[in-house]
């Protein structure tokens, strides 16, 4: 019995210990938003700093996104040929909007398709096998 009391004592002292408020708010787009304090602060940084502390300035960690990359110039006499490779289709025409995986009789290949209408048959070497405009 005295064991089950030490126990039950133990475990309610640091339960305490461990205890934190959680705030039920509503995000901007209407969802449920559990968060460590109140529903007025956008976030922590936006509490007041203690008194006779200024504030400091917060660094974003937040890295700023990468610009894409250029896409390619395609100039109108620039076809893939047969026997040409994956990068040099990719030079020409940039990425494909979808690449599918078939497997014919002929044997696996791979289709690149572009969203005009391109497309491009890539042989199991990854060369080009044929073209269609």
């Amino acid at each position: 019995m005295l064991r089950a009391v030490l126990l039950f004592g133990t475990l309610l002292a640091t339960s305490s210990a461990a205890s934190a408020e959680i705030f039920k708010c509503t995000a901007k787009n209407g969802l449920d938003l559990y968060q460590n304090f109140p529903c007025a602060l956008d976030s922590l940084d936006a509490l007041p700093a203690p008194a006779g502390k200024a504030a400091a300035p917060v660094k974003s960690i937040q890295a700023a996104p990468e610009p894409a990359p250029p896409a390619p110039a395609r100039t109108p006499g620039s076809v893939p040929r047969v026997g040409m490779s994956a990068e040099e289709v990719r030079t020409l025409w940039g990425e494909p909007a979808e690449i599918v995986q078939d497997e014919p009789r002929s044997g696996r290949v791979e289709i690149w398709q572009y969203e005009d209408g391109r497309v491009v048959q890539m042989d199991q070497k990854r060369r080009v096998k044929s073209v269609q405009r």
